[in-house]
């Protein structure tokens, strides 16, 4: 075997392993071990509804200002709230009405000075100028905070419910401005429940276990299988389906804006992107892992031989068991 055919039957497949391994790894651990930040409002019920976020976090209404149950008496603002000026009015009476010696009064103060429904009567040490303490409890139901409600329009988690989120939304897509039903991308009968969950996990899973597969080289194969159905996948979710629901598509099913340059580049950065990942990965199905993989170790090499040019190409048979 030459030197150069040695090279394209070995080195070759390992770096398109490479390439796959550093692509899936990446992509799986950012689905499974980081988080992202979900505000659309619709999003986050609907994250309600799959129990990945709680009730109380992901309410964007305000609760009640106060609770019946639970709320205390108020105080009357045009009545006095402490016995201050109540013990000054007494006593300037008294020294009105007293005589020389400064006898006792025989009689208690008249009754319509004293207010009887003041609920301050009960602290004769609390100051006038004494401010009401703020309420921010939220434990019994009472008023929330403004600033905590503020919070509460966006939640974070894990960025695997993005792609949950996408397969949703691909199988109920709603209407287009004229108020017509959209194309469903995605079987209504595999989007039931929790399913977008479950297939978004399997996704990310998939990618981060079939990613480290290529990396070492083991039932390489098998692990390419699944990475170009993702790929295949991820080309009809966000590129080609969209184009051919919303009634854009060039040529039948490609998105249009082929030379359109945007922020994150020309728009067909992602899709030429996904369409090489997909080639690579079938090019590792029919080619296999080369020699440096563990494949070969377990499996052994392939069966064919490669002569020199111009030579005879000689069979043998060998009998079974020799």
């Amino acid at each position: 075997m030459s030197f150069r055919t040695s090279l394209a039957l070995n080195v070759a497949p390992l770096c398109l392993r490479l390439a796959l391994a550093s692509t899936f790894i990446w992509a799986g651990m950012g689905k499974v071990a980081f988080r992202t930040t979900i505000s659309d409002p619709q999003d986050i019920a609907q994250l309600t509804e799959w129990g990945i976020v709680a009730p109380q976090s992901a309410a964007v209404p305000a609760p009640p200002l106060t609770n019946p149950e639970t709320a205390k008496p108020e105080t009357t603002p045009d009545k006095p709230t402490t016995l201050d000026p109540l013990i000054d009015n007494i006593q300037k009476q008294i020294e009105d009405n007293a005589p020389e010696k400064a006898e006792p009064p025989a009689e208690p103060p008249a009754e319509e000075d004293v207010p009887q429904d003041d609920p301050g009567a009960a602290d004769p040490g609390t100051d006038e100028g004494d401010p009401a303490p703020e309420d921010t409890s939220t434990a019994d139901g009472s008023a929330m905070p403004v600033a905590f409600q503020a919070e509460m329009q966006s939640v974070e988690v894990k960025r695997v419910m993005g792609l949950a989120l996408l397969i949703h939304h691909a199988a109920n897509p709603g209407v287009d401005e004229q108020g017509n039903a959209l194309t469903p991308l995605w079987p209504a009968a595999l989007a039931k429940g929790t399913l977008p969950v479950v297939f978004a996990w399997v996704a990310g899973i998939l990618e981060l276990v079939c990613g480290a597969a290529m990396l070492i080289g083991f039932f390489t194969r098998l692990a390419a299988l699944p990475l170009a159905g993702t790929m295949l996948t991820a080309m009809w979710l966000t590129q080609i389906g969209p184009a051919i629901q919303h009634g854009t598509a060039v040529y039948g099913f490609l998105p249009p804006g082929m030379f359109e340059y945007g922020a994150g580049g020309y728009v067909y950065t992602v899709l030429l992107w996904q369409f090489a990942l997909l080639m690579a990965a079938l090019a590792m199905l029919l080619i296999g892992p080369g020699a440096l993989s563990i494949d070969r170790l377990i499996f052994g090499g392939p069966s064919t031989r490669f002569d020199e040019p111009g030579t005879k190409r000689q069979v043998e048979f060998v009998p079974m068991g020799e």
